[in-house]
């Protein structure tokens, strides 16, 4: 039994038409049926209930189809992974990511000697997609779970939303703010991490009106925010374990939305039936203790704040 006989046995039986088949695997009528035929042989069964025009399988054959495709599918996935194997370079954890800060963390990572190199390319969703699918990315970074059968999702932090502000921006006196708060502000949303949809659903459920705006992560989102142009919807990343600390962004505070019952998560995704390589796992592991630090500092000021 060969493989070649197992690939002209599928088409055979999904076309159930010998004359089809064979058009489609640019063979002759008879070369196909004596390939089925000695595979009949092989195996001692009977795969197929010949007709005048059409071939129907037996339940035997029915039985085998659905190993026969097993094989393949396994198959299939193993020259995924070895071709995500092979294109790897220089030994370099390669990230796609919707979240600009892990380029912060990637850097960090490599100056501590944690590792091996990290590559981040920051990218939208279908792109991180596209680049796990095509094995340019060893997982990916995003602020919301792909709904897609064939990833797995890894939730590394889950937040209260928050806005960013300006300090001298009226807003930024109160401890929290509410929805009603933001009625006639800028509030900009980033446009990589799709941080606009969920915000915009968030505001029409509370029935606030305001301005949004899609920029791009993460400088130029805080940089509108620093120059008072408006607030930031945002989960709070800033600092180096606690986020709400001005950190690298001085003169900008971060407010919570007190009546915001919704919650955002920082999600590691990767192919369900991916090879995640040794270095990936420890990169990822990195991120792992890091943003639980920040989930955890972000818990303690909301406790601080009476909210929880």
């Amino acid at each position: 039994m060969e493989l070649q006989q197992l690939r002209y046995f599928k088409i055979a039986a999904e076309a159930q038409n010998i004359t089809r088949a064979a058009k489609t695997l640019y063979i002759s009528q008879p070369a196909l049926s004596a390939s089925i035929g000695r595979l009949e042989r092989d195996i001692g069964v009977q795969l197929f209930e010949r007709h005048s025009n059409s071939i129907r399988l037996t339940e035997a054959g029915n039985c085998f189809l659905e190993h026969v495709n097993s094989a393949f599918a396994v198959l299939n996935e193993g020259i995924t992974k070895a071709k995500a194997i092979q294109n790897r370079k220089s030994n370099r954890v390669r990230v796609a990511s919707a979240l600009g800060m892990v380029r912060n963390l990637a850097e960090e990572y490599a100056g501590a000697g944690k590792g091996s190199p990290v590559s981040v390319t920051t990218c939208d969703v279908e792109q991180i997609c596209s680049m796990l699918v095509n094995g340019e990315a060893d997982f990916g970074i995003c602020l919301e779970h792909i709904q897609d059968s064939r990833f797995s999702n890894r939730v590394l932090m889950e937040s209260n939303y928050f806005v960013a502000l300006n300090q001298g921006h009226p807003l930024a006196r109160k401890r929290t703010v509410k929805l009603k708060d933001l009625e006639g502000i800028f509030l900009f949303c980033s446009n990589i991490a799709r941080t606009y949809e969920t915000a915009r659903a968030i505001l029409e459920r509370g029935g606030c009106k305001c301005t949004l705006l899609k920029l791009d992560e993460k400088d130029v989102l805080f940089e509108a925010a620093r120059k008072g142009l408006g607030g930031v919807f945002c989960i709070p990343m800033i600092g180096k374990h606690n986020p709400l600390t001005n950190g690298n962004n001085p003169g900008i505070v971060f407010r919570p939305i007190e009546d915001c019952a919704e919650k955002g998560c920082v999600v590691l995704v990767y192919l369900k039936d991916g090879y995640l390589s040794g270095m990936a796992e420890d990169f990822a592991s990195f991120l792992s203790r890091r943003f639980y630090l920040i989930e955890e500092s972000t818990e303690a000021e909301l406790r601080e704040r009476g909210i929880h």
